[in-house]
């Protein structure tokens, strides 16, 4: 099994977990650190490193691509300007450790957002 950077699917569990553990509205800033290190610490820090053009962790990058995702579908929500809190539909993914695209685009939330099947670059094969 070959090692990569995690892809944005691979990181709504993680963020999802953090959040529904918290039950509390996290900082939005703290919600995404913790999500990074519980689920990639055991990752080497070859790919903690890593970064795109700008100088952002691609690791990093990819769980706020995850947060605004998990957001569009109804999944977490913006309590205020910096707050993120799980959603009870956030909840049911966590409890059957199951969160993907097609996940994300079944919800009414994401159809109204995007339109119904619409999914993003990162999601195509």
């Amino acid at each position: 099994m070959t090692l990569s950077i995690p892809t944005v699917e691979d990181c709504f569990l993680p963020l999802l977990r953090v959040l529904a553990a918290s039950g509390e509205p996290m900082v939005e800033q703290a919600a995404l650190q913790a999500a990074k290190q519980d689920g990639f610490t055991a990752l080497p820090s070859i790919f903690h490193i890593q970064t795109d053009k700008r100088g952002v962790p691609l690791i990093q990058r990819r769980i706020a691509w995850a947060k605004f995702y998990l957001n569009a579908a109804g999944f977490i929500q913006h309590r205020s300007r910096n707050l993120i809190q799980i959603t009870e539909d956030g909840r049911a993914a966590v409890e059957s450790w199951e969160c993907s695209w097609t996940l994300l685009s079944s919800t009414r939330a994401w159809g109204q957002k995007f339109g119904p099947g619409w999914l993003p670059p990162q999601a195509q094969p």
